[in-house]
């Protein structure tokens, strides 16, 4: 009776569990589920103009689509992407797109990724089953809010006048009417450009909410949400008690007029809140929202070291993976609580796979779900409604188990040089122009060695390990100069990196003088470890989480300069 209140109350979405059960019934035939699902896609763009290109009309097996349709990137997909933005129909899919989603690409440009009504379809079609299976095991969530973190749908147009944002923000925005009011936040928030702005809003609604679910991708977000309450926890009670915002984290008008009917006055609740201030110090997400029962974050890659933080703000509570997505596509579903791993959403898109030994081979061999084998590592390569065909994401991925018949997996990491700590995906042909262009701005010969690298911390950041010429060394000024163009250039190049900066989920960058002699120890290392000398190459920039602690095993770096 009460999962029936439950369902009753999430309206139409979840009536049955239709989502659910449909994707429990396909993890037993992934094979076929598959097949039929490629050969949904593929029928329906027949006539597109790459569809004729390919031989679509020709595809009757998925052995028929690897044999006509070649494995393809982003530049293969390109101008076929470019002629859609420009209004021409009928490129890569029937349907004309509603939005490009963007990120960024391996090159300056960003990323412009088509999205479909059907892609939509098959992208929410997975929220659902995530939603529903957080409400199947924690059905006190639903009684209360969600709040859940989403971008701006809408941040330009094409030349043809199609809108290009944040998939998550689109998503949010077509949520059917009778879930709006389970959603503690409404989706002009995601408008708000200005971060300190909205970090402020969010929290002036949602502290006069009954939240009980949060819904991040990232567990930093959720960390920053707790260190503004904190930062600003006497206006936030102020503005509840007189039902005003603070002119200096008011958004701009015409985002403001969207925003007054959810602003409210609630003197009761700001009295709790100033109680609960003077009690404790300050404000934590735990004590103003007792009912929270469950959130959802990303938990692989470097995700534990914040996702042990959590609990000094948000208590012990259940944490869901959110599952491995992009803005391509939805890569997996988590079920329950356990890792970071989740099962591949074998109903949302087609799915290949390329082992990790083989990605560099001129004619790889590609898998598809129901070869995959149990520890091994791949490539994943999506086919979707929104026209990408046998796309190579340049992720990694990590098979850890199964559901039925339907693998579980996990991601590792971005691959082939590329780093990515809060989506931020920077490449190392962008590091190597950023660096050039500093060089020849300051006219620099004293740096012999390079490597840009992750540095865990709260929030994380990139560190430049510089080794120079021996008994030459920098002044304080050039050094801070370095940064500055150097910072400058990567902004310049990744639109996704500029955001997280300027959003401060990533600190700025610092630059580390190491001792002379560091590199070489780390190539002989390389070496010892059975690398062909020949063949070695210290990368310009290293995704690892690790490259602080490798160099500290070679040479001290207590007394190195680290300039901010």
């Amino acid at each position: 009776m009460f999962y029936r209140k439950i369902e009753l109350a999430l309206g139409q979405t979840y009536r049955k569990y239709k989502h659910y059960r449909r994707f429990a019934n396909a993890m037993h035939s992934p094979r076929q589920v598959q097949f039929d699902k490629l050969m949904q896609i593929v029928r329906a763009n027949e006539k597109t103009v790459f569809g004729k290109k390919h031989n679509f009309d020709k595809i009757q097996s998925i052995e028929d689509f690897q044999r006509y349709v070649p494995p393809g990137t982003y530049e293969d997909h390109l101008p076929y992407i470019e002629s859609s933005m420009d209004g021409r129909r009928g490129q890569l899919t029937d349907e004309d797109p509603v939005m490009f989603a963007t990120t960024s690409g391996t090159t300056g440009k960003p990323k412009y990724i088509p999205i479909t009504p059907s892609h939509l379809k098959d992208y929410a079609h997975a929220f659902q089953i995530h939603n529903y299976s957080i409400i199947r095991d924690y059905p006190k969530a639903a009684l209360g809010r969600f709040l859940i973190f989403a971008s701006n749908d809408t941040e330009g147009f094409t030349s043809a006048g199609i809108p290009y944002g944040a998939v998550s923000g689109m998503l949010r925005r077509r949520q059917p009417a009778v879930l709006e009011k389970y959603f503690c936040l409404p989706h002009v928030i995601s408008q708000i450009k200005d971060v300190e702005v909205k970090y402020y809003m969010m929290l002036r609604l949602a502290l006069c909410q009954n939240v009980t679910a949060l819904m991040a991708c990232n567990p930093s977000s959720l960390l920053l949400l707790g260190d503004q309450m904190q930062e600003h926890a006497q206006d936030l009670i102020a503005d509840i008690f007189d039902g005003t915002v603070r002119k200096s984290y008011s958004p701009p008008r015409e985002l403001m007029e969207q925003l007054e009917p959810y602003i409210v006055f609630d003197r009761k609740r700001a009295r709790e809140l100033e109680l609960l201030l003077n009690k404790d110090g300050k404000l934590l997400p735990k004590n103003v929202w007792a009912n929270i029962g469950i959130i959802s974050c990303w938990k692989g890659g470097p995700m534990p070291f914040y996702l042990e933080k959590l609990p000094e703000y948000y208590g012990n509570v259940p944490i869901r993976d959110f599952g491995y997505m992009a803005s391509e596509g939805r890569g997996t579903i988590p079920l329950g609580n356990e890792g970071a791993n989740g099962v591949i959403a074998i109903t949302s898109h087609f799915f290949e796979f390329v082992a990790e030994e083989d990605i560099e081979h001129a004619m790889p061999r590609f898998f598809t779900v129901d070869q995959l084998q149990l520890n091994k590592r791949y490539y994943i390569h999506f086919t979707t409604a929104a026209g990408l065909y046998r796309y190579n994401i340049n992720d990694l991925i990590e098979v850890v188990g199964f559901s039925h018949n339907t693998p579980l997996i996990r991601f590792v990491q971005k691959g082939m040089g590329v780093s990515s700590i809060t989506g931020e995906k920077l490449t190392e042909e962008q590091v190597h122009i950023a660096l050039s262009y500093a060089v020849r701005q300051l006219h620099l010969t004293e740096i012999d060695h390079f490597t840009f690298a992750i540095e865990l911390g709260t929030p994380p950041r990139y560190a430049c390990y510089a080794e120079l010429k021996k008994d030459l060394h920098l002044p304080d000024s050039v050094m801070e100069e370095f940064l500055r163009i150097f910072e400058l250039s990567l902004q310049m190049q990744n639109i996704e990196y500029k955001d997280k900066r300027l959003s401060k989920r990533l600190g700025s960058p610092v630059l580390q003088i190491v001792p002379p002699g560091t590199f070489t120890k780390l190539r002989q290392k390389r070496v010892s470890e059975g690398a062909p000398e020949a063949q070695v190459k210290i990368p310009l920039l290293n995704s690892g989480y690790d490259f602080r602690e490798t160099l500290a095993t070679l040479s001290d770096l207590s007394h190195s300069l680290i300039v901010n």
